[in-house]
């Protein structure tokens, strides 16, 4: 056999969509897979629709009282028993080749420790709406910090990593919710090299209104991001760490500024990422007069 893949699936009030996430696991061509469905306090129909819905002896399911996202992952990992660990959210959606394509990585690069794809945006139906920015492989940890666009897209429904990752400390940060994602990448980034798949091999949800676009949530997530990556010594100087931050604070400043309408946020935070760094004063005056 070729090596289990456990895919942890957290779920909370997911009934309108999982059935479309299971359906593509099942759909997969790779067929060595187990899924782990942790229901995180849902407080609507998701038990009935997995439990009526599923017999297949390789979906575990599991309750929780509502303790978060980054806590559902973490037990959903505690029980798994797969060579390799794949995320997927109960919105999202893999082409059939996912695992498939993702594994052969594995299995032809043994440096290569966690893998991810180009993936496909969709509207609220899945119906594809347009590829994501490309990602990258090359430098993922400096890229990532340095907030340079895309580089693993959609990283909680994209990436797969060996077991030994797991089992050597990576974990999601369970005081985090919006910036979990990034966090992960970022210790993945530290420790191991990661393989880009030029290629979309699954597919993001757009939802209004989903936990990515609570501007609150998104900036208390991503600074502490930052602060932790700062203490665990991961950037390379103190002026590499001040435009980072820069870069951090002007990204804030820009979605306060245009997607929360306020532009005394988004002042405060370009004003922050100055002083941080005053070369990014340039960025700034381009992203005005743009």
């Amino acid at each position: 056999m070729e090596g289990l893949v456990s895919i942890i699936i957290p779920a909370y009030n997911a009934e309108k969509y999982i059935t479309d996430t299971i359906n593509s696991v099942i759909a997969q061509t790779y067929k060595n897979w187990e899924i782990i469905i942790v229901n995180d306090g849902s407080t609507d129909n998701t038990e009935k629709v997995i439990r009526q819905g599923f017999t297949d002896e390789r979906i575990k399911y599991y309750y929780q009282k509502n303790a978060g996202v980054s806590f559902a992952r973490n037990f959903g990992m505690t029980k798994s028993e797969g060579e390799f660990i794949a995320f997927l959210d109960a919105d999202d959606g893999w082409e059939p080749t996912n695992l498939e394509k993702k594994v052969s990585v594995f299995n032809g690069r043994r440096d290569v420790d966690w893998v991810f794809s180009d993936m496909y945006n969709a509207d609220d139906n899945l119906k594809k709406t347009g590829i994501a920015p490309i990602g990258t492989d090359d430098d993922i940890l400096r890229k990532i910090l340095l907030w340079q666009g895309e580089v693993v897209p959609g990283p909680c429904s994209n990436i797969i990593i060996r077991r030994k990752c797991y089992t050597e400390g990576i974990c999601f940060d369970e005081n985090l919710s919006t910036a979990a994602d990034q966090d992960l990448c970022i210790q993945l980034a530290f420790k191991y090299k990661g393989k880009r798949i030029a290629e979309p091999l699954f597919i993001y949800r757009i939802l209004p209104g989903s936990m990515s676009r609570s501007l609150f949530k998104m900036e208390k997530d991503h600074i502490y991001v930052y602060k932790k990556a700062a203490k665990n010594s991961m950037f390379y100087s103190w002026a590499f760490k001040r435009e980072c931050f820069a870069n951090l604070y002007m990204n804030l400043g820009g979605s306060w500024w245009v997607n929360g309408k306020n532009k005394f946020k988004g002042a405060y935070f370009g004003i922050r990422a100055f002083i941080s760094y005053p070369p990014c004063i340039l960025k700034i005056i381009k992203k005005l007069y743009k």
